[in-house]
């Protein structure tokens, strides 16, 4: 018995010891940024919410801009650090940049590895397949062996149809290219794939062979929001006050409105369509 007491008080210790490590390098983040006089951001190219110009290399988008307006109000200089969706977990985590804008659906898997703030914004997802495709009015109709649904490979996409479409023929596409699976279906080479109702209200306004399912009701509904490091909750609760401060003054909705014109919902705290219209 005594073994086991010495056993279950050195787990006990270590836990602790490890626990308390994670909490120390967590702890002084936000006045190392404030004396270092710079907020790093990490950043994937992802219009309208961060796009950059290929010619000046400058920078646009409302999350650009809220980070921006976040900084400001921090008293530091925000710089901007290009990464991928593949990428900017690790980049957090050896310390590359601070945070990261890339707006990403809030899961309990991400979760494990990465702490949120609070949601910028919900979004809904949908379907996009040929004009002619008619064998799907509902999710039901498409969870068969015969039918290939595209989807980019790390999304919340690719997570939602293996786990609600499991029966069907998954295809994940690597890159950050978030209408790779579109094109796969206008190019005949997938009869469905998933994404943002946002992304896909784009690409079959550009694309007149294609259209949406489930638009009027999207699936896989989630928040969206940025990243800090694990267990750095001393930014995270920087930025949740910077995002309250930008949601109840209606800065949000000036700042979003200069670059969309709907398609998302922020809680208030019941949802409402994001920006808000002018009257």
């Amino acid at each position: 018995m005594s073994a086991f007491r010495t056993l279950i008080s050195s787990l006990v210790v270590g836990t602790l010891v490890t626990f308390g490590a994670v909490k120390a390098q967590a702890a002084g983040e936000v006045e190392k940024i404030v004396r270092q006089g710079e907020l790093k951001i990490g950043y994937i190219p992802s219009p309208p919410g961060t796009a950059k110009d290929p010619k000046t290399g400058e920078l646009t988008g409302f999350y650009v801009d809220a980070a921006r307006t976040i900084a400001e109000q921090m008293g530091v200089r925000p710089v901007f650090i290009e990464t991928t969706w593949a990428n900017f977990v690790a980049g957090l985590q050896a310390g590359q940049f601070d945070m990261s804008i890339g707006a990403t659906f809030a899961t309990v898997k991400r979760a494990t590895v990465v702490d949120f703030t609070k949601p910028i914004f919900y979004l809904g997802s949908v379907a996009v397949v040929k004009n002619d495709e008619a064998r799907f009015a509902s999710l039901a109709d498409m969870n068969k062996p015969d039918v290939r649904i595209a989807v980019v490979q790390g999304t919340a996409a690719e997570d939602f149809v293996r786990r609600t479409i499991p029966n069907a023929k998954m295809t994940s596409l690597a890159g950050g290219n978030l209408t790779a699976g579109f094109m796969e279906v206008a190019a005949g080479r997938a009869d469905a794939s998933f994404e943002d109702l946002f992304t896909a209200t784009r690409f079959t306004e550009q694309q007149p062979g294609v259209k949406m399912l489930f638009n009027d009701r999207p699936v896989n509904f989630l928040p969206i929001a940025w990243t800090v490091r694990k267990g750095n909750s001393e930014l995270q609760s920087v930025l949740n006050v910077g995002l309250d401060n930008l949601l109840t003054s209606g800065q949000w909705d000036v700042i979003a409105a200069k670059y969309i014109t709907g398609g998302r919902y922020v809680n208030e705290p019941a949802l409402r369509e994001f920006p808000k219209q002018a009257p």
